[in-house]
């Protein structure tokens, strides 16, 4: 079984594939409008009815249960479209393998650093700041990059392998930073355990050999 099944079952993305499917169907012929409300509401009733007529195996019942809930509780505030294109995408994701790559992790993320510099990114590994006793890094820069140093600390070893989890910051619109790690083989993963100080501020968190917990940022070539 591969990685992504591991995560994502093939059964859970044909049933996701079948209600985008679908869903692109009827709005091509104008019966369903572009509104993440109407699309909601259109995917809650396929759900329902997918359920009803057991159009899929039961082993994915407790996910086509999960989305009903969410749908049952909020109604056309779902945005079910959202959350079946965010396990499509990050299915797709998750199909890049670092072991393809040649260089060693460390080279491969100082190359993914310096395509960023290129881009006019700002770099900061690490920086010598106490978030603890001096509150949050302020960043001035327009685009940047940066590292506590405590996180940075023996995050690679002597062979330039990648051992341990590396959180670090993305201040700008993040797109740019996914798309150059992701094209040198590392899946950022959200760090959603810490504050936003701005809305310009993201957090994320790479880990060795891809296995990331939480939800994957999803590269440009994977978006909707």
């Amino acid at each position: 079984m591969s990685k992504e099944e591991n995560i994502y079952p093939a059964d859970l993305i044909n049933m996701i594939l079948g209600g985008l499917i679908a869903l692109k169907s009827e709005q091509q012929i104008g019966s369903v409008n572009r509104s993440p409300g109407s699309e909601t509401l259109f995917l809650g009733k396929w759900l329902k009815r997918a359920k009803k007529q057991r159009h899929y195996p039961k082993s994915i019942s407790d996910n086509i249960d999960d989305f009903l809930a969410l749908y049952t509780q909020k109604g056309r505030n779902a945005d079910l479209t959202s959350s079946f294109y965010q396990i499509y995408n990050e299915y797709q994701t998750i199909k890049i393998n670092a072991d393809d790559f040649p260089n060693s992790p460390k080279q491969r993320f100082d190359t993914a650093m310096d395509l960023l510099k290129k881009k006019s990114w700002s770099i900061s590994l690490p920086i010598a700041h106490d978030d603890i006793a001096d509150g949050p890094y302020q960043s001035n820069k327009d685009k940047e990059l940066f590292v506590l140093k405590k996180d940075w600390d023996d995050v690679f070893d002597d062979q330039n392998k990648f051992i341990k989890p590396l959180s670090l910051s993305v201040v700008s619109t993040p797109q740019e930073a996914i798309d150059s790690l992701y094209s040198h083989g590392f899946i950022l993963a959200k760090d959603e355990s810490r504050t936003n100080i701005k809305s310009s501020y993201h957090h994320y968190t790479l880990f060795p050999d891809n296995k990331y917990q939480g939800r994957a940022a999803i590269p440009s070539q994977y978006k909707n």
